[in-house]
């Protein structure tokens, strides 16, 4: 009895050492998501009717959608246009405006932000409404890093709501729309959790389906590029060569390279400078470490190496960057 509830105590011993390892080992793409402080903001719903038309700016970040109701067209301003229904989800991503209509030839159009500002139980109503309903999310990052990792995404990804894939969709957004219009205790932390795994879906879902495109999210479903990209990620510190990230993706040095800028868009040292910087930035706006310190931390022998790469970079000397910070959050 004594070496049979021994046994079971090493098992539960060994189950929770695995499950807490598992736990700390982060994936590239939630590293790179939680380095870029991924907070998500929420937008009211737009509820339409009739005849209608409505331009939204190009928010800062991702704008994630559910169509809940009807049908509509939507349009970035690019020669695709795209015809969504209920149960769709659509992800505008880098920052593009958009916009969604009964009828896109349709010259009377209505800002969203003047419909925001008269939204009533966070609906925006246009022309009656009662014949389609949407709602979105608004996701931001910290940074300078999302605009080169997203630069190359498309302007939409949509996922049909009769799709295979949008069942796994469903459940999240189902729970979001409740909370949405929920007033119960706990809401905003639900919905804090609840709205980042809704955009990890739709990333997971894109992957899954996409074709053969090139970017940052692509890179991170390669067999090889995405072990350099976690090794980076991860390593910061460490004075990578060319050399040594080619043979952790075991492929010849100018495979490597050629293969890294055609799918990520930049060169494997210059993706990893600008990682060091989005770290640096987060390091200076703690305010409490000196400028040796940080570059030392991010990978840099001396201040100066460090101060030329972050100017070359952010666009702003280290020094000038934490002090704009302060005089940000003071005022």
């Amino acid at each position: 009895m004594i070496n049979t509830l021994q046994s079971h105590n090493h098992a539960e011993e060994s189950r929770h050492l695995n499950e807490s390892s598992v736990l700390k080992k982060n994936d590239p793409l939630s590293t790179a998501l939680t380095t870029m402080k991924l907070r998500a903001f929420i937008s009211v719903a737009l509820d339409a009717g009739g005849e209608w038309a409505v331009d939204f700016p190009a928010y800062e970040g991702f704008t994630l959608n559910v169509v809940q109701k009807g049908e509509c067209w939507l349009s970035t301003g690019e020669t695709r246009k795209l015809r969504l229904r209920s149960g769709d989800c659509f992800l505008v991503t880098g920052g593009k405006p958009f916009t969604l209509a009964s009828d896109l030839s349709r010259s009377q159009r209505d800002r969203a932000e003047q419909l925001f500002m008269q939204a009533k139980e966070g609906v925006a109503v246009c022309n009656g409404g009662g014949q389609f309903f949407v709602v979105g999310i608004i996701f931001r990052f910290q940074g300078h890093l999302p605009s080169l990792l997203f630069s190359r995404l498309p302007a939409v990804i949509h996922i049909d709501g009769n799709s295979d894939h949008a069942a796994a969709f469903r459940w999240s957004l189902e729970r979001f729309s409740a909370e949405m219009r929920n007033a119960g205790l706990g809401r905003s932390l639900i919905l804090s959790h609840l709205a980042p795994i809704t955009l990890l879906q739709m990333l997971r879902l894109y992957l899954s389906s996409a074709a053969a495109e090139e970017n940052w999210l692509q890179a991170l479903a390669h067999p090889r590029l995405s072990k350099v990209l976690e090794a980076m990620q991860t390593e910061y510190k460490r004075a990578w060569s060319l050399d040594q990230l080619a043979d952790l993706a075991q492929m010849s040095r100018s495979g490597f390279a050629l293969n890294f800028k055609k799918i990520v868009g930049v060169p494997p040292l210059v993706y990893l400078a600008n990682w060091r910087m989005q770290i640096a930035c987060e390091l200076l706006q703690a305010g409490d470490q000196s400028l040796a310190s940080i570059a030392t931390q991010v990978g840099y022998d001396s201040e100066s190496a460090f101060s030329t790469a972050f100017v070359r970079i952010v666009k702003c000397r280290p020094g000038a960057y934490r002090t704009n910070l302060l005089q940000s959050s003071a005022g």
